[in-house]
C-alpha cells in the first residue's frame, strides 16, 4: 500500500474540512438566506465524502479485503477490519447516501439539513482521518 496516496488525499480531506469549519460559525438564517454559503458547503461536503470514500476503496483494494456489494457498505468493511472504529462506521454509513443526493438529487437538497450536519459531523471526518492515520502507522 503506498502511504503517499492516502496522505494526499487526508490532506484535501483536512483542507475541505477546513472550509466547512469556516461556514459553521454562521447562524442559521445567514446560512439559510445565502445561496453561495449554501453552494460552497455543499460541495465541500461532497468532496470531504468522496475523499473518505476514495480512501476507503483503497485500502480495501491494496489489502485484499471483502469489497462490499453495496459501495453504501465501504465504511462497514473498514470497521469490520479495524480500521475504523465501529462506532464511527455506522455514524458514517450515511455519508455515501448524502454524497449521492448532493452528486444526482441535488434538487432535493433540504438547506435545514445540511445546516445541521455542518453543526453536528464534522468531527467524524476528522476521527476517520485519525483512524486511517493510525492504521497507516500500524502496518509500518
Amino acid at each position: 500500500m503506498d502511504k503517499k496516496i492516502i496522505a494526499v488525499r487526508l490532506k484535501k480531506l483536512d483542507r475541505v474540512v477546513s472550509r466547512l469549519k469556516q461556514k459553521r460559525d454562521l447562524n442559521h438564517d445567514n446560512y439559510i438566506q445565502n445561496q453561495d454559503h449554501q453552494d460552497v458547503t455543499e460541495r465541500n461536503f461532497q468532496l470531504a465524502i468522496q475523499t473518505c470514500m476514495d480512501i476507503a476503496n483503497y485500502i480495501i483494494a491494496e489489502t485484499g479485503m471483502n469489497v462490499p456489494d453495496d459501495e453504501a457498505n465501504i465504511f462497514k468493511v473498514l470497521s469490520e477490519n479495524n480500521v475504523i472504529p465501529e462506532a464511527l462506521g455506522k455514524r458514517i454509513k450515511g455519508m455515501v447516501n448524502f454524497r449521492n443526493i448532493l452528486v444526482h438529487d441535488y434538487l432535493e437538497i433540504d438547506p435545514d439539513q445540511v445546516y445541521d450536519l455542518l453543526q453536528n459531523d464534522l468531527p467524524d471526518f476528522d476521527e476517520f482521518a485519525r483512524a486511517i492515520l493510525t492504521y497507516i502507522e500500524s502496518r509500518e
